[in-house]
């Protein structure tokens, strides 16, 4: 008889303002900009690692948001020499709308209430084979993120493989 293959979560990692795991400043991202969070280091790629990854995308706008407009979720990745845009590997502001062409997208968070402060969020699965990665996120809106830390965040749990 065949094994069955489970899949088993492992911890999320947390890219928001001060409290995350890693750093990714989304406290206050402007209209029609983007940030792109601290490198997360998954392990050698010798070494058994996932290839399964679940995320989720949680933002609030600090004015009432447009209905039908979006922030979109991208995922960057590398083998820690060459990653998929030239921006880096740090917390930090995408340098053009232009670097997010190479980058894996992952969702698009599609503004369903025209309010301030309330939770918006998008989750799904993406596959990735390297040794390091960072979320990217595009504000596509006329409205700024809401100006709190910690409010704003992305997370990536791994999902392993496991043979019973």
């Amino acid at each position: 008889m065949a094994n069955a293959v489970y899949q088993k979560s492992g911890t999320a990692v947390k890219w928001s303002d001060t409290t995350g795991d890693l750093a990714m400043t989304l406290n206050n991202l402007a209209a029609g900009a983007g940030r792109q969070g601290a490198v997360k280091d998954w392990g050698a790629l010798s070494t058994a690692r996932p290839a399964l990854y679940h995320f989720r995308l949680l933002v609030q706008f600090d004015t009432a948001p447009v209905v039908g407009e979006s922030v979109t979720l991208y995922w960057k990745s590398g083998d820690g020499t060459d990653y998929d845009n030239d921006d880096g590997t740090g917390d930090a502001a995408l340098s053009a709308a232009d670097k997010l062409k190479n980058l894996h997208f992952l969702g698009e968070l599609i503004v369903d209430e025209a309010a301030a402060d309330v939770d918006m969020s998008i989750q799904g699965f993406f596959t990735d084979l390297n040794k390091e990665g960072m979320p990217v996120v595009y504000n596509g809106t006329v409205d700024n993120l809401q100006a709190t830390n910690n409010v704003n965040f992305v997370t990536i749990t791994p999902i392993f493989d496991e043979v019973q």
